[in-house]
Formats: structure tokens, C-alpha cells, sequence
């Protein structure tokens, strides 16, 4: 006994009568390439102000290992001051960029660079890094 039944029928389909042609499916209309409007930036900026400050953190922190180096020590601490406070910026700006989604990718980058830059932390490696010779 044949039945007309052909099991569960999705979204309310009718049945395909014999003898009728099965249709095609449509090809689906083209996406548009959606553009980048100026609302993406705003959700970009914590991100990208947290990765100005992690490159700032680099700088600072790499001019004052210089002018240490040339003798005037005054100057390196009040740059590794500046580039502590830096980082600390770059970190927090960075995590909140990363857990908002306000520029994941700037802010990811910011939160490498505060930590990685950071004169206390690049105290603490190199320390640890002497006792090993």
C-alpha cells in the first residue's frame, strides 16, 4: 500500500503531486558587502585608545632604558614612572576593550604590550633571568 504520506513535512510544504516537477530551490539573492559606517568607530575607540597607550608604554619605556644607559638617571626613572603609569592604563583599557568588544583586537594587542613593556615587570624578568647565568 502506497500512501501519500512522505513523513514530516518542514515549514508546511504540499506535498509534490506525481507526475509535477520538482522545483528548484531559488539561489539565494547576494549579500551586500556591508560597509563600515562611523557607528563602528566609536565601538573601536576604547580599543584603539588602549593600544596609543601600549605603544606609548613602549616608547617611554624604551627611551628610558636609553638616557639610563647614557648617564642621566634622574630623567630614566621619571620615564619609567611615566611608562609604569602608562601600562596601567594599557592593561585596564585593553582588558575592558577585550571583554566589551569595544576593538577585541586593539585591545588584546594594548594588554600584550602594558604587561610586556611594563618597567616592574621587565625588572622582575631580568632579575630572574641574571640568576640563571
Amino acid at each position: 500500500m502506497a500512501s501519500d504520506f512522505r513523513g514530516i513535512e518542514v515549514f508546511g510544504r504540499q506535498p509534490r503531486q506525481p507526475g509535477e516537477p520538482r522545483r528548484r530551490a531559488e539561489p539565494p539573492e547576494p549579500r551586500r558587502r556591508a560597509r563600515r559606517s562611523q557607528q563602528d568607530a566609536p565601538r573601536r575607540r576604547l580599543g584603539i585608545i588602549a593600544a596609543i597607550a601600549g605603544c606609548v608604554t613602549v616608547v617611554l619605556t624604551i627611551t628610558g632604558i636609553g638616557v639610563s644607559m647614557v648617564g642621566h638617571f634622574g630623567t630614566g626613572i621619571l620615564l619609567a614612572y611615566l611608562a609604569t603609569g602608562t601600562s596601567v592604563v594599557a592593561v585596564l583599557c585593553g582588558a575592558a576593550a577585550v571583554v566589551t568588544g569595544r576593538g577585541r583586537v586593539f585591545g588584546a594587542l594594548a594588554f600584550v604590550l602594558g604587561v610586556i613593556a611594563s618597567p616592574p615587570v621587565l625588572t622582575r624578568v631580568l632579575g630572574w633571568a641574571s640568576g640563571l647565568g
